[in-house]
């Protein structure tokens, strides 16, 4: 669920950022030479543009923020209140273990780390539509892109994805000895990357150095769900 979250704060941040950099103030003209005011009449046009370019982007930005607040809306309604499955529930896990993280159950509406087929492609973040058994899944990608906008389906099995614990299971998840390769999600994105563990802060979340991170010494503090075995 946090990562719906994550994903709808940083959409309005987004919205927010672009549209404070452009404003209609600019408009207006008052020079009547003939030459100054062709020029007034390009730089007009040229800022319409911008602001329809503008009006372009938050409208795909809006999508995906709807798409999660969607996704946190059924996340909800399909939980207990105690937090127990329902009767019947079909139960899936994944082929990534340690005893560090849980690998199952995983649900309809677990979120889970997935790579996709595709040459070169990195691990995201998505959510669980179905459970066809213990080790086959239908899942989505909730952020859109020019080609799918409401989100890309896939199918895959246990060994392409691995599980993300729920808050609920957080107190259950084992710090990670110091050095450990890991799996983790880089903040302000929904993409994984590996990652060494330096160590711990006070509230539990992880101090990792990622690997390829052009700033020399640079330590970056990720939440401890989202911390994830390294898939050998």
């Amino acid at each position: 669920m946090e990562g719906y979250w994550d994903v709808v704060v940083s959409s309005l941040q987004d919205i927010c950022n672009a549209n404070e950099s452009i404003s209609f103030d600019n408009l207006e003209f008052d020079d009547k030479s003939s030459t100054s005011k062709k020029d007034s009449l390009i730089k007009r046009k040229d800022l319409v543009l911008k602001h329809k370019e503008n009006l372009e982007k938050t409208k795909r930005i809006l999508d995906t923020a709807l798409i999660n607040v969607n996704g946190l809306l059924s996340q909800s309604k399909s939980s207990t209140p105690n937090g127990k499955l329902l009767k019947n529930q079909k139960q899936g896990r994944s082929y990534y273990t340690s005893n560090y993280n849980p690998s199952e159950p995983i649900i309809v509406n677990s979120e889970v780390a997935f790579k996709p087929k595709q040459k070169h492609s990195e691990w995201i973040q998505c959510q669980v539509l179905k459970v066809f058994n213990e080790y086959k899944f239908e899942i989505k990608d909730p952020e859109p892109d020019d080609n799918m906008p409401n989100g890309q389906h896939f199918k895959c099995n246990w060994k392409e994805i691995i599980y993300i614990p729920s808050i609920d299971q957080i107190s259950s998840c084992k710090n990670y000895p110091v050095g450990t390769k890991v799996l983790a999600r880089y903040p302000e994105t929904t993409t994984f990357y590996p990652a060494e563990v330096i160590g711990f802060t006070k509230n539990g979340n992880c101090r990792l150095k990622f690997e390829g991170e052009e700033e020399v010494g640079k330590e970056t503090e990720v939440e401890r769900r989202l911390v994830l075995p390294f898939p050998h």
